[in-house]
C-alpha cells in the first residue's frame, strides 16, 4: 500500500519535474497507480467514467462562465476603464499609481475571478504608466504580480468555487466568506507599498499633478457599464435572485451585449474572446477531470485512510496538524499552481481537518489562501512569468521583488489563522 503510494506520487512529481501538463501527469500517474494496486482491469472503466463524472458538475460550469465574462470585458476594453478610475483618484500621491493598481486589480478581480488574467490586463495597462513616471522597473513588476492574485480570493474565485465542487461546500457561503480576507489582503498590500516607498523614494517619484474633479468624475462616468454590472451581479447575487451557479452566466451575457451596445465589441472580438476563455477553460477541466484518476487510485489503495489513522493514532493537538497541512501547501506551491495543489491535497487533507473540528468554510479561505501564495513565489510563481512575459523585466528582478509582499501574506494568512472571526462573520450573517 505505502510503496505503491509511494511510486505512484513519485512518478507524479518526476513528471512534473519534467515539464509535463499538470493534467496529463496526474492521469500517467493515476493509470500507474491503479495498475498497481489492483491491475489492469479496472483502467479502461475508470477512463470511461470518473473524468466525466468528475467534470459533469453544475456548479462547476460557473468556472468557464465566470472566464468569459472576463474575456469579453477585456476585449471591450473595460477593465481599462476601471484603471483608470484609480488612477484619476490616487495617482498623485508618492506611489500613487501603485496605489491606484491595488484599487484596480479589486475592481478586476471582483468580475474575474482568475489571478492570471487580473495580472496579465493589469501588467498591459499599468506597465506602461508606472514606467512613464519612472517607477523603479522591479517593484512595479513585482507589484503587478501580487496584486493579481487578488482574483484568487475575492469573489468570484476560481479557486474558491472549485473548492466547494470538490468538498461539495456550500459555494454561496465560500464566495461570501472570501470578501473580508480579500480586503484585508488588498489593505496588506497598500501598507507594503507605503513602507516601500518610504524606504526607497526612487521606487515611485512623486511627478504626477493632482487630476481635477472633473476629470475624475469623467473616469467615473466612462467606466458606468462594468461598475454597473458589477454591483448589479452582487446585488442580485447575494439578494438570492440568481445563484453562485448562474451568475456567472448572467455575467457572461451581460459583459457581451454592454460591448455590443457601445461599439466595443466586434465580431472579431467575440471570436479572439471565447477562443481565450475556451483554451483556459479546457486547461482547467481537464486538470479537474484528469484528477479523478487519482482519485480512484487513492481510494483503490487506501492511502486517505491510512494517513488519517496515522495522524490520528500520533496524538498531534489539531493545530499542529494544521501548521502541518499549511506548510506543505506552502511547499508545493513553490512547484504547483493553486489548482493542482487543490485536486492533489483536498482528497487526502480535507476529510483530516474537518474530523479534527475545522470549519469547511474556514479551511477553504485558508486553503485557497495559501495557495495563492505560490503564485509569486519561485520557482513556479504562475504570475511572476505571466507579468515578466508582458513587461519584459526579467523574471529573476520580479522575484527579487515580490518578497516584501510574501512576507505580507504570511501575515495575513497568520491572521486568518488565528481570527477565525474575519472569515466567518459574514457568511454567517447572511445565512444564520
Amino acid at each position: 500500500m505505502i510503496a505503491d503510494a509511494g511510486l505512484t506520487f513519485g512518478l507524479l512529481l518526476l513528471l512534473l519535474l519534467l515539464g509535463v501538463p499538470v493534467a496529463f501527469s496526474m492521469l500517467i500517474a493515476g493509470v500507474a497507480g491503479i495498475w498497481l494496486a489492483v491491475g489492469p482491469g479496472p483502467i479502461a472503466g475508470v477512463l470511461a467514467h470518473s473524468p466525466y463524472e468528475h467534470v459533469a458538475s453544475y456548479t462547476l460550469s460557473s468556472v468557464p462562465l465566470f472566464i468569459l465574462m472576463a474575456e469579453f470585458l477585456s476585449a471591450g476594453r473595460f477593465t481599462s476603464d476601471l484603471f483608470m478610475i484609480s488612477h484619476r483618484w490616487l495617482g498623485h500621491l508618492r506611489g500613487g499609481i501603485s496605489y491606484a493598481t491595488v484599487a484596480g486589480g479589486v475592481l478586476l478581480a471582483a468580475i474575474s475571478g482568475s489571478s492570471t488574467a487580473a495580472a496579465s490586463t493589469l501588467a498591459s495597462v499599468a506597465y506602461p504608466e508606472m514606467r512613464r513616471y519612472d517607477y523603479n522597473a522591479r517593484f512595479s513588476a513585482a507589484l503587478l504580480s501580487i496584486v493579481g492574485t487578488l482574483a484568487i480570493m475575492i469573489p468570484p474565485s476560481i479557486g474558491l468555487i472549485l473548492f466547494g465542487v470538490f468538498t461539495e461546500t456550500s459555494v454561496g457561503r465560500l464566495l461570501l466568506a472570501g470578501f473580508l480576507p480579500g480586503a484585508l489582503t488588498a489593505l496588506g498590500y497598500v501598507l507594503t507599498i507605503w513602507i516601500l516607498v518610504r524606504r526607497n523614494p526612487d521606487y515611485a517619484p512623486q511627478t504626477m499633478h493632482r487630476a481635477s474633479a472633473r476629470d475624475r468624475w469623467e473616469a467615473v462616468r466612462n467606466a458606468w457599464p462594468v461598475l454597473l454590472l458589477l454591483f448589479g451581479m452582487v446585488a442580485a447575487l447575494y439578494s438570492g435572485l440568481i445563484t453562485a451557479t448562474e451568475v456567472g452566466a448572467v455575467g457572461a451575457l451581460a459583459a457581451l451585449v454592454i460591448g455590443v451596445l457601445l461599439g466595443r465589441i466586434n465580431f472579431a472580438g467575440f471570436w479572439d474572446a471565447s477562443a481565450r476563455a475556451a483554451r483556459a477553460s479546457a486547461m482547467i477541466l481537464t486538470i479537474v477531470g484528469f484528477s479523478a484518476v487519482i482519485g480512484v487510485f487513492m481510494a483503490l489503495n487506501g492511502t486517505t485512510n491510512m494517513l488519517l489513522q496515522l495522524i490520528s493514532d500520533s496524538g498531534l493537538p489539531s493545530w499542529a496538524v494544521l501548521m502541518l497541512v499549511l506548510a506543505l501547501l506552502l511547499i508545493l506551491g513553490f512547484f504547483l499552481d493553486q489548482l493542482a495543489i487543490l485536486i492533489l491535497t483536498l482528497p487526502v487533507v480535507f476529510p483530516l481537518m474537518t474530523q479534527l473540528g475545522y470549519d469547511p468554510v474556514w479551511l477553504g479561505v485558508i486553503f485557497v489562501k495559501t495557495a495563492e501564495i505560490g503564485l509569486i513565489t519561485p520557482p513556479m510563481g504562475m504570475n511572476v512569468f505571466v507579468v515578466a512575459g508582458v513587461t519584459q523585466v526579467p523574471v529573476t528582478e520580479v522575484y527579487k521583488g515580490v518578497w516584501p509582499f510574501v512576507v505580507t501574506e504570511l501575515v495575513i494568512l497568520a491572521l486568518l489563522v488565528l481570527l477565525p472571526v474575519i472569515t466567518l462573520w459574514l457568511p454567517d450573517l447572511v445565512y444564520g
